[in-house]
């Protein structure tokens, strides 16, 4: 079959396209046709060796996928063969075939598409794990940074279904308006204006509930001033490649709490696999997901869509940050 694969902790200018072995099936797990695969930038530091999840060389990246069943292992039977599906993969997403524990594939509704439906496990499923832990409630003000990636633009929705005021920040006009079509309701462009002001401007000053912040960097501090008296912030990574310290005096006087959310220890990329203790819990989530979109009820934007040969324009894409939502190859 065919397969990028990854032989050498270099860069993704590297990675080639090769005929490689079906993997086998083992019991507990199910081969899925790959029709779509996401780009994130995670896959830009695994190819590196710089992930927090380093993989064994040589190895196929890709980590989230969309498809159709094609064979089910011994003990599966929540799945059958032609099931339409989206995946969470450990490895080997980048391929036309892949392998992978049936803890983290979760069936898609015929009215979604396999192209939108394939953003959903991983962006979907980080974003209402976060506003679940922030315990958003309708009414309050949510505060999304990197509103215009796939993770922040999950965000905006998900919270919107839970009733609350988006406030949606983001580097550029584009992104902006993705934001704004995925329901947020205030727009902040940090490009172009204090990130701090416009947050105290449009709240009298009291800031926001919830701080969604995907991003880290040096603006973390003002993060904190953002946040109302009470608040929360949840903290999902550093996507702009500055690892924040926190000045915990402004966190004791205004009792702001400061959430870490590690989707990765809930499928299984934790330092220990936890996936099938979190995998009824997982499946209620996903299924709540896949509901709202199959009533319309979440915005799926129309994924910018590479071919599986084109896949380091789809990475340099992601990476350049020109990307607006999701990123995807079409593997078949």
């Amino acid at each position: 079959m065919k397969a990028i694969l990854c032989d050498q902790f270099t860069g993704f200018e590297d990675l080639k396209m090769v005929d490689v072995a079906r993997p086998d099936i083992a019991p507990g797990c199910v081969r899925i046709r790959i029709h779509y695969a996401s780009v994130s930038y995670a896959i830009s530091l695994m190819v590196t060796g710089r992930y927090q999840r380093k993989m064994t060389l040589p190895f196929i990246p890709g980590t989230e996928v969309s498809g159709e069943i094609m064979e089910c292992g011994q003990g599966v039977d929540h799945l059958e063969p032609g099931d339409r599906v989206a995946a969470i993969v450990d490895a080997g997403g980048f391929a036309e075939e892949v392998v992978i524990d049936a803890a983290t594939v979760y069936p898609v509704p015929d009215n979604v598409s396999l192209e939108r439906a394939v953003g959903i496990p991983l962006s979907f499923g980080t974003a209402a794990t976060a506003l679940k832990r922030g315990d958003v409630k309708a009414g309050q003000r949510v505060l999304v940074c990197g509103a215009g990636g796939a993770l922040g633009l999950a965000a905006v929705e998900v919270a919107r279904l839970k009733g609350a005021t988006v406030f949606a920040a983001a580097s550029s006009e584009a992104k902006l308006e993705a934001a704004r079509l995925a329901g947020a309701d205030l727009l902040i462009d940090y490009s172009s204006r204090n990130l701090l002001e416009a947050v105290r401007a449009e709240t009298g000053g009291q800031g926001v509930d919830v701080v969604f912040d995907p991003v880290g960097g040096s603006a973390f501090e003002d993060l904190i001033r953002c946040t109302a008296n009470g608040g929360c912030i949840l903290s999902l990574g550093f996507a702009s490649g500055v690892i924040p310290q926190a000045p915990v005096n402004l966190l004791l006087v205004k009792n702001i709490s400061l959430h870490g959310v590690n989707f990765s220890d809930c499928i299984g990329w934790g330092k220990t696999d936890r996936r099938h203790e979190y995998a009824p819990e997982m499946h209620v989530l996903m299924d709540w997901l896949f509901s709202a979109a199959s009533a319309g009820n979440l915005n799926l934007r129309e994924p910018e869509t590479f071919e599986l040969a084109d896949v380091k324009q789809a990475i340099a894409r992601v990476v350049g940050r020109r990307s607006v939502g999701k990123v995807v190859l079409r593997v078949c």
